[in-house]
């Protein structure tokens, strides 16, 4: 950086020195009153200004107070004849001067106190350019902060967000869903040994219309069952207004998936009387029980070009012969007192110990089955002292009858 001086003299001869003393490769202004300086000096903006301090019209110390107001940042030297420590004391507090000389002045002590005052002067404005750029900086870095927080913020807002609609999507999505895209691309078709459980509104066609508390009663019975089951680690898969139909082990196989299952149909059929109880209204449902081993579980997958663009409807279902018996079990149960479960042999077998209240209802041949199904029936109370036995043998004849006629 080239240094820049200006120099204020009211004596020609004096500027003429000055000028003359001062090496080639600086820029000197000369100036033979402080109001000629002070027109060039914003234009020019000089890094030293010097002053003669007697002058006519304004004294030195006036005029580099002046500078300073103009170009704070100038190295100011006020130049004098005399020596006057109050002079001295007045020119630092007005006008903040870096130096002062004595006239007649030693050139080479002039030359060497102005070359430290301009490298005084580059490191004030490296320091002021690197302070700017520090202050630029961390604006920046501030601002960028600023962002950044904002984009945490929304970050977090959209995962919230994106949990929320997780955990809500979760509720509508059958888990055997979400473990199976865990596990692997799910197969279209695959089997799984199943504990299934059903039930059917006895003389449903009472309860249509018929709400408590403002809830119709057939979806409390729903919500009942589907408690039941999910408490005990199953899974409800359908249900209409009447019935429902459930299992276990579609996603874990355990040894405990029968005793699972039976335990949702005792608690099911408790929430039955309490219902009935508070509510009173009567209300009496079969419940069956049975295994389906292998049975088959089918992923659906529907996908269509409509106005809306590309839609597409994923959806699985269990069925088999042995989900059909279930079905076909619980209706023998229309034909009893109370809500009554029943059970099929395989599936008793499945439980760790046999119960003493369970009742053996013998082998039933069912149409579509090629071997006839060992019954077993946990009684309601309304059941006891029926002949249980005659009534379902006459209800599995029934079932025959009306498959025979249906034909």
């Amino acid at each position: 950086m080239k240094p820049i001086l200006f120099y204020v003299d009211d004596e020609p001869h004096n500027l003429v020195v000055f000028e003359a003393a001062c090496p080639e490769d600086w820029e000197v202004h000369t100036f033979d009153s402080g109001i000629a300086a002070l027109e060039k000096i914003d234009s020019v903006r000089p890094h030293v200004i010097l002053s003669d301090q007697r002058m006519p019209g304004m004294t030195g110390v006036q005029f580099l107070e002046l500078a300073k107001k103009l170009l704070p940042h100038a190295i100011r030297i006020i130049v004098t004849g005399y020596s006057d420590e109050d002079l001295v004391v007045e020119s630092v507090r007005k006008a903040g001067i870096f130096d002062y000389f004595k006239k007649p002045w030693d050139v080479d002590d002039l030359i060497s106190s102005l070359s430290r005052a301009t490298e005084f002067y580059r490191a004030e404005e490296e320091s002021r350019r690197l302070q700017k750029e520090l202050e630029i900086r961390e604006r920046e870095l501030r601002e960028s902060n600023e962002n950044l927080s904002r984009a945490l913020k929304d970050l977090e807002l959209a995962q919230g967000k994106e949990r929320e609609l997780r955990s809500e999507l979760e509720c509508w999505v059958p888990p055997f869903v979400l473990w199976s895209i865990q596990q692997a691309p799910m197969a279209q078709s695959m089997k799984k040994n199943l504990f299934a459980i059903a039930f059917d509104i006895i003389e449903s066609n009472r309860l249509h219309d018929v709400s408590y508390k403002g809830r119709p009663m057939r979806g409390r019975i729903i919500q009942i069952f589907t408690e039941a089951v999910l408490r005990h680690g199953g899974w409800r898969e359908s249900h209409s207004g009447d019935s429902a139909y459930g299992h276990f082990g579609l996603m874990q196989e355990g040894e405990n998936a029968a005793e699972a299952a039976l335990a949702a149909a005792r608690e099911f059929r408790v929430g039955l009387k309490s219902l009935s109880d508070i509510s009173g209204i009567e209300i009496e449902c079969g419940i069956s029980l049975h295994v389906a081993p292998e049975c088959p579980v089918f992923l659906h997958t529907v996908q269509l070009q409509t106005p809306r663009g590309t839609v597409t409807q994923k959806s699985f279902d269990t069925s088999s012969a042995d989900v059909d018996l279930l079905h076909r079990m619980e209706k023998l149960m229309h034909e009893l007192p109370g809500s009554n479960i029943v059970m099929s042999g395989t599936f008793v077998e499945k439980l760790k110990n046999t119960r003493s209240e369970f009742i053996q209802l013998g082998a039933h041949l069912f149409h579509g089955q090629k071997e006839p199904v060992e019954l077993y029936l946990i009684p309601s109370a309304s059941t006891q002292g029926s002949d249980i036995k005659r009534i379902v043998d006459e209800a599995v004849a029934n079932s025959k009858d009306d498959e025979d006629v249906k034909k």
